[in-house]
């Protein structure tokens, strides 16, 4: 969509390197020179990043809730509207497929929100699961509503400069509809936005006027993001990994009843325990660790 050139030319004119996912939608992943500011306005100001990438589908429907109920692991259900959870997609032999975020924009209304590169997976799973419920998956990607993050202490009273109200998930911006969920990030403010495509660009031009706000990549997400303890696909999990192993043992709900990868999952929870767990490494300071790299103690290879 042309919305997506018009948005990633803001990122390129700050020497952004950005990754192309589904339907062309660009992913800032980080900034020339600047990744120290990036993570000071997440401390002490509102750093905005554009998740346009992530895959927004909604299910609308007095059976979407039950058809949900029994696809993710999270209870569905339980959500009140306005409220956003994380949850996963698992196999029928329990290990991740995908994960999600789960928000609740009406009493009969939930909107899947997808990493970048995984909508196109997830929506052929609920496509294909779903037969004769009374529901509606719509793509809400497709020139209605795309994903803008707001993260750091700043990041209401900035969002109330546009006419957001707190405790109020649905509010306007230039006469069109803005849902807004808050979704810290462990400790950090976040409120989670879908904006109305045609506004986007006036939307993200209007938060950069302010002095304390700015664009931030994945790159200064990434960083926050270790540093509160959350886990991302692909990066500290992957589609060999139990939810236990990875840490998200909070994204299963053990008393909802049945969903795809439920009897492995509850087996492990009441009679056993995983092989592996996602842990915090703490290495000195002056030490070249990247993503991926072995680990070793005492000359063996630790860590698998």
């Amino acid at each position: 969509m042309e919305i997506y050139k018009i948005i990633d030319e803001l990122h390129l004119n700050l020497g952004c390197r950005i990754q192309e996912f589904e339907g062309g939608a660009g992913l800032p992943t980080s900034y020339s020179d600047r990744l120290a500011e990036e993570i000071n306005l997440l401390l002490h100001g509102c750093g905005l990043f554009d998740l346009k990438a992530c895959w927004l589908i909604a299910l609308k429907g007095i059976d979407a809730g039950t058809f949900l109920q029994g696809m993710v692991t999270s209870d569905v259900l339980q959500l009140e509207v306005g409220e956003i959870q994380s949850s996963l997609i698992c196999s029928n032999k329990g290990k991740i497929t995908h994960h999600l975020e789960i928000f609740r924009s009406e009493k009969d209304e939930w909107i899947v929100i997808c990493d970048p590169g995984e909508g196109r997976a997830v929506g052929t799973i609920l496509d294909n699961f779903h037969i004769r419920e009374d529901l509606e998956l719509r793509l809400l990607n497709s020139g209605e509503m795309l994903r803008i993050d707001l993260s750091g202490p700043d990041a209401e009273k900035i969002a109330e400069k546009l006419g957001y109200f707190r405790d109020k998930i649905k509010w306007t911006f230039e006469g069109e509809l803005v849902l807004t969920a808050k979704f810290n990030l462990g400790k950090l403010p976040r409120l989670i936005n879908l904006v109305y495509a045609g506004v986007l660009q006036k939307f993200i031009e209007q938060i950069l006027q302010n002095e304390k706000a700015d664009l931030i990549g994945l790159e200064a997400f990434d960083e926050m993001r270790c540093l509160e303890g959350v886990p991302r696909s692909g990066v500290d999990y992957g589609k060999d990994n139990f939810p236990q192993e990875a840490g998200l043992g909070d994204h299963i709900s053990f008393d909802k009843g049945c969903y795809i990868g439920q009897e492995p999952h509850a087996r492990m929870y009441h009679r056993g325990h995983p092989n592996w767990i996602s842990v915090w490494l703490s290495v000195p300071e002056n030490s070249k660790a990247t993503s991926g790299a072995l680990l070793f103690h005492a000359g063996k290879e630790i860590g698998k």
